[in-house]
């Protein structure tokens, strides 16, 4: 892995590293979240804040699927920017499912919808961030859609039982 040297007053460095730290993270994924946002907005990216939340986007910036899907959404709505943060619980609850490989992210203003295939079945998750505690999982069987709803916990779980 490559490095880059930064070369900053002391002042600098111990301010950041503090706020940092606050944040729960190293100065090295402070710098790698700056360069992804960078890469993927087309722009100077974000403000990180103490009394925000821990942000850690390391592994889902490195999601090829996810960076399609970001480029889909900027190209079809005309944005510059997404909230890449309000798909996090739902990237997190299907990271067990180890399905990235095939799988398809369709970024909507409301909701991110995910088709991949899961012990070489097809399915289609719909999270919807207003309601962000629920999954809706859909899978053809015998040639009938059947749905189920499940909280985020319990989606590979649900997925089994089909």
């Amino acid at each position: 892995m490559p490095t880059i040297q930064v070369r900053t007053d002391d002042q600098t460095k111990t301010a950041s590293m503090a706020l940092f730290e606050q944040l729960g993270i190293t100065m090295s994924d402070a710098i790698n979240l700056f360069l992804r946002q960078t890469i993927l907005r087309g722009e100077i990216p974000f403000t990180l804040s103490v009394s925000g939340r821990q942000y850690n986007n390391d592994e889902f910036i490195e999601n090829e699927a996810l960076i399609e899907a970001l480029r889909r959404y900027k190209a079809v709505n005309n944005k510059i920017d997404f909230d890449i943060s309000k798909t996090e619980p739902f990237l997190q609850a299907i990271e067990s499912l180890d399905a990235y490989k095939n799988m398809r992210i369709t970024l909507q203003k409301k909701a991110v919808k995910i088709k991949l295939q899961y012990k070489n079945k097809d399915y289609v998750l719909d999270y919807n961030y207003e309601e962000p505690d629920t999954v809706f999982i859909l899978h053809r069987k015998n040639g009938k859609l059947i749905v189920k709803d499940c909280k985020l916990a319990s989606i590979k779980k649900t997925m089994e039982k089909f």
